[in-house]
């Protein structure tokens, strides 16, 4: 045998790539950062697009939680992560993927369509920006998606019927400019032509999918709107109550609406008594902090995911992002219980308000 000659043994024990492929698609993709340090060859074949063809083959469909956060002393940049599993360990860990450069800390909106993350609006040196980036939640790649109608700052942006709503953001506006839909399939914008002069007012919203319609509420009005066959109505004052400005932190689940209240803790809206409820159970969750920026909800798989900050040095320098995973259970006499699956501290960050959004992308 030559010098530097595979042994013939060893050639034989290497297996093909569509066989490795077929492997690796069986595999959970939150353990693929920890796959992708064995070797070059297993980096390669995970980054590819192979890979995810066969997934998709094979019906491997998952869903990752990404979570966005802002690093100020780094050029002030939001950086996007997803939570993985720790190398040789059953814990969690967010793990930085690629972000669109450059992007400023004026947040953008976000919205999630199929595999596909936008990243919509925001601003650089307090300018408003039209820019939509994308990213593909297979190959974790951003594109450049088509701007918007108007330039809007800290936008709202809610998936509704495979198009993306996004409202307010921006000065001067009124019933023409205050919403503008992106559809994703023909990849274009328009301004919705609905009348709207009720609930139009100021630059804030929140927006949201929920009983199969779309909600919006307008902070400078204190009012939800509801779209019910192609007209805004007025939905239930009691809304009002627990969904405000206050509550940054909202999600639905299963078409239940959720929103973190600080010292009320987690709520749940019961449409037909028009009451908020607590949400029950969650024995062993660690106390969230009452400051409701620093709590993010998320619908992860029909779960709830919550991520929050903690301080722990004396100057408040230093934070904890952690991550828990509520089950949801819907009982027969109409309460609502989470029970906590597990809870980690994710990352580690010295940014005086790192948390910004999280999310979850259904790929294969």
């Amino acid at each position: 045998m030559n010098h530097g000659e595979e042994p013939a043994i060893q050639r034989d024990m290497i297996l093909p790539d569509d066989v490795l492929l077929k492997c690796l698609a069986c595999v959970s993709r939150i353990h693929y950062p920890t796959l992708s340090l064995v070797c070059k060859r297993f980096r390669s074949l995970i980054a590819s697009t192979e890979l995810y063809q066969t997934r998709t083959l094979l019906g491997r469909t998952e869903s990752s939680l990404y979570v966005c956060l802002r690093f100020e002393t780094d050029s002030q940049l939001l950086c996007w992560f997803i939570l993985c599993q720790r190398p040789n360990s059953s814990r969690k860990v967010l793990v930085p993927i690629s972000s669109p450069k450059p992007y400023s800390i004026s947040l953008p909106g976000v919205a999630v369509v199929g595999p596909s993350i936008y990243a919509i609006g925001g601003g650089i040196n307090n300018y408003a920006s039209s820019r939509v980036m994308v990213m593909d939640s297979c190959s974790h790649t951003w594109r450049e998606a088509p701007s918007m109608l108007v330039a809007r700052m800290c936008p709202s942006a809610c998936t509704f019927d495979g198009k993306i709503y996004v409202t307010g953001g921006c000065d001067n506006i009124d019933s023409t400019n205050w919403m503008e839909i992106f559809d994703t399939k023909t990849q274009t914008w328009e301004f919705l032509q609905i009348p709207s002069e009720e609930i139009c007012g100021g630059s804030l919203y929140q927006s949201a999918k929920y009983e199969g319609t779309l909600y919006v509420r307008s902070k400078a009005k204190d009012v939800i709107y509801k779209l019910h066959k192609s007209r805004w109505r007025s939905a239930d004052l009691s809304m009002n109550f627990r969904w405000g400005w206050r509550s940054l932190s909202y999600c639905v689940i299963e078409n239940v609406f959720y929103c973190f209240g600080g010292g009320c803790g987690i709520c749940w809206y019961n449409p037909e008594e028009r009451l908020w409820k607590t949400l029950k159970g969650l024995e062993g969750l660690p106390s969230l902090p009452l400051c409701n920026g620093k709590v993010k909800l998320a619908d992860h798989c029909g779960k709830m995911a919550i991520l929050w900050v903690e301080y722990v040095s004396v100057d408040k320098v230093q934070k904890l992002i952690w991550c828990a995973e509520i089950a949801i259970e819907k009982r027969q006499n109409g309460e609502i219980w989470g029970t906590l699956e597990w809870f980690d501290n994710v990352f580690t960050s010295n940014e005086p308000n790192p948390l910004v959004h999280a999310l979850t992308s259904t790929v294969c």
